[in-house]
């Protein structure tokens, strides 16, 4: 994690993901709105031993389901035992687990492949939530992958 964005940040996310594809994706979907990723992994376990050494918490988290290592829903169960505040946010193209996804813990779920709008708008939402008060919108819902 970078120590730098860490002590400066007043929110951070992190994002869980093996794909790389999507893993540059979300990064420049935080990048827009204008949200620090402290760490991106694409191992469960390393996720969850990265999550337990990072200082602040990342208040958001984009989790995937089907990971190396410890499944998203195993993660997620450990992420907000460790750190009730956190909000994951479960992408999963297997839209059968959405109940165990909130069972779990997570915050929103949203069925792969999600739209950039749903994904923007859920962390977004997250982001009040987190703050406790409205969030400046970066550059909205309205975002295309070409404009990010």
């Amino acid at each position: 994690m970078n120590e730098d964005i860490a002590r400066s940040c007043p929110v951070c996310s992190a994002i869980v993901e093996d794909e790389e594809d999507l893993i540059w994706i979300y990064r420049r979907i935080f990048a827009r709105i204008g949200v620090p990723v402290s760490f991106v992994a694409a191992d469960g376990t390393d996720a969850l031993t990265v999550f337990r050494e990072a200082a602040p918490k990342p208040q958001v988290v984009l989790m995937d389901y089907r990971l190396p290592g410890l499944s998203g829903l195993d993660l997620t169960k450990e992420m907000i035992k460790s750190e009730p505040g956190t909000r994951v946010i479960f992408l999963s193209g297997d839209g059968s687990v959405k109940d165990e996804a909130f069972k779990a813990g997570a915050y929103r779920f949203l069925e792969k492949p999600a739209g950039l709008k749903d994904i923007i708008t859920a962390i977004e939402s997250a982001l009040v939530v987190t703050a406790g008060t409205e969030m400046p919108r970066a550059h909205g819902a309205n975002c295309e992958i070409g404009s990010l």
